[in-house]
């Protein structure tokens, strides 16, 4: 352990204490082949996450391959060993059999992008490290706590209780993580301890010009352009509360967008002036709608999303549902009417 690591191990020790690491650091010290994989439509949590930690990783002398199903977004490119990722058709090749399959930001197969994880399952070790209550009942060693904002914050105290040297490319990318999933620190999943955690990043060197511009300001033409249409559907519920906006087939082949280019637009519908819950319908496919839900510090837009069988968060979450944009609106949207019912009735 540096004395640079070590400092910050003493700064954190509050929040060290409140994980029993003992298990993950146990079996990672048996484990040489390791294969870090995030969940399908990767976000800044997730890719970070993994990034950073396979950097810690190596430091150990292990063998580390990240792993996603998806591209990784073109504003996430910039990270270090972004370009080192690989699919899940080229592990084999590419890296041969784990001997430790690592889930980050992830606690379920199914959101790996399929069951190919499950020919490495018979002859490998599991280990979760995510802050999404839900998981698989296979056995693994876990570290889980829906209370923290990102996964960055438990890779982040996993680094440090490892021992490990938290290098400015390390920092980069949980810099990153923390950024993305707290959206830019507005959200209210931020804690004391998240901004703390990214002050200690900031004292690494963590450029954030560089940040601000590759995370929220950098957008395809195609992007703008699909924004503007959508934002001309803008509708909205007479008392404000609920806004929605939508991407239709036709809009997508007229700009040619693509799913990228749909990114993020979900955070506008909350730009309205007393809306409590905002969505996005995104027709991705012929038969299926993406939906992103968004809500205010007590609408838990996370029960909208399992109704449909999707997950997330309190405040942001999503489903994909079978059907058309005009045949999915109407039911989410009683839904969602729903919800600001029985969450205003309980409000009193």
């Amino acid at each position: 352990m540096t004395a640079q690591t070590e400092d910050m191990a003493q700064r954190c020790a509050e929040y060290l204490a409140k994980y029993d690491f003992g298990p993950a650091c146990d079996l990672l010290a048996r484990m040489q082949k390791i294969i870090i994989v995030g969940h399908i439509s990767p976000d800044g949590d997730s890719v970070g996450s993994a990034l950073g930690l396979a950097a810690g990783l190596r430091q150990l002398g292990k063998q580390v391959q990240v792993v996603f199903h998806d591209d990784i977004p073109r504003y996430l490119q910039f990270l270090p060993g972004a370009e080192d990722v690989i699919k899940p058709d080229a592990v084999d090749e590419v890296f041969g059999r784990p001997d430790l399959l690592l889930l980050v930001d992830c606690a379920t197969l199914d959101r790996t992008g399929g069951s190919w994880l499950e020919r490495y399952l018979a002859d490998a070790e599991l280990m979760i490290i995510d802050h999404h209550a839900m998981r698989d009942e296979i056995p693994a060693v876990s570290v889980i706590d829906p209370r923290v904002a990102a996964t960055a914050e438990l890779i982040y105290l996993f680094l440090l209780r490892l021992g490990l040297e938290v290098t400015l490319p390390i920092a980069r990318c949980l810099y990153a993580a923390l950024c993305t999933d707290t959206g830019g620190f507005r959200f209210t999943n931020t804690r004391v301890q998240t901004m703390r955690i990214a002050a200690e990043l900031l004292g690494l060197g963590v450029d954030l010009e560089e940040m601000r511009i590759q995370l929220f300001e950098s957008h395809s033409y195609k992007h703008i352009r699909l924004l503007g249409r959508t934002l001309a559907n803008f509708q909205k519920t007479d008392d404000n509360k609920i806004a929605w906006c939508w991407v239709d087939e036709d809009m997508r082949r007229e700009l040619e967008a693509t799913t990228e280019d749909a990114g993020n637009i979900a955070g506008s519908t909350m730009g309205l002036e007393g809306v409590k819950i905002g969505l996005f319908f995104d027709q991705r496919t012929p038969t299926h709608v993406k939906v992103s839900f968004r809500g205010r510090n007590g609408y838990n837009v996370g029960k909208l999303a399992a109704q449909f069988g999707g997950g997330g968060h309190y405040a942001a979450s999503g489903c994909t549902i079978e059907g058309t944009v005009a045949e999915v609106m109407p039911r989410v949207l009683d839904a969602a009417r729903q919800l600001l019912a029985e969450t205003e009735a309980e409000r009193g």
